[in-house]
């Protein structure tokens, strides 16, 4: 297609404008839509009325449980103060130490423990071949373990293979540790010293 450029006078008319994009615009100016800031302010003012009115709901209460509380002689609960007493309680005690001597306690407690040993049950199985395994790998470990079979209430025979006994809890602890970084879940028992 050719043009002719001699003739520039000759010009386009002016391209129509859509209804839609007009339309838009009126919208948007229209005085019955109301701005965002409108909204937020009215929001504003309403928070505002409602508190004022709480509160002067709240007063005339306030004064009417006053002025029961002065006709009655007592005292409200809010206006009691709290009173704490322990402070001087505690400075005015007076702790009662025992004279025995502090070895004399400590004989005691280890007497206690004396009669009283601790067991790593590192498994129970039915089978007692299964039970002489785990033994058998207790045992290259160097672990102290025995095989205990149980009767069960309902019939069953258990084989429980045993870990120990162990007098110390530093001796029970390095144990455990051992079991369970070689992948073995253990139960401590406590049971009387035979």
């Amino acid at each position: 297609m050719s043009r002719d450029y001699a003739n520039k006078s000759a010009k386009k008319p002016p391209a129509k404008r859509s209804k839609a994009r007009t339309n838009s615009r009126q919208t948007k100016n229209s005085p019955t839509q109301s701005p965002r800031w409108m909204w937020l302010f009215s929001g504003y003012l309403l928070g505002i009325l409602s508190m004022g009115l709480l509160h002067l709901w709240q007063s005339p209460q306030q004064d009417i449980s006053q002025a029961i509380d002065k006709v009655t002689g007592t005292k409200s609960v809010q206006d009691a103060k709290a009173e704490f007493i322990f402070y001087t309680q505690l400075r005015d005690a007076e702790i009662i130490v025992p004279d025995s001597p502090p070895d004399a306690l400590r004989n005691t407690k280890a007497d206690k423990g004396q009669d009283e040993v601790f067991i790593l049950q590192a498994g129970s199985f039915k089978n007692p071949r299964d039970a002489d395994s785990l033994r058998a790998n207790l045992l290259l470990l160097n672990m102290n373990a025995k095989v205990e079979k149980i009767n069960s209430s309902k019939g069953g025979t258990w084989h429980r293979v045993l870990v120990g006994p162990f007098q110390s809890s530093s001796k029970l602890a390095s144990a455990r540790s051992t079991l369970l970084q070689n992948g073995i879940d253990n139960l401590v028992l406590k049971r009387p010293k035979k």
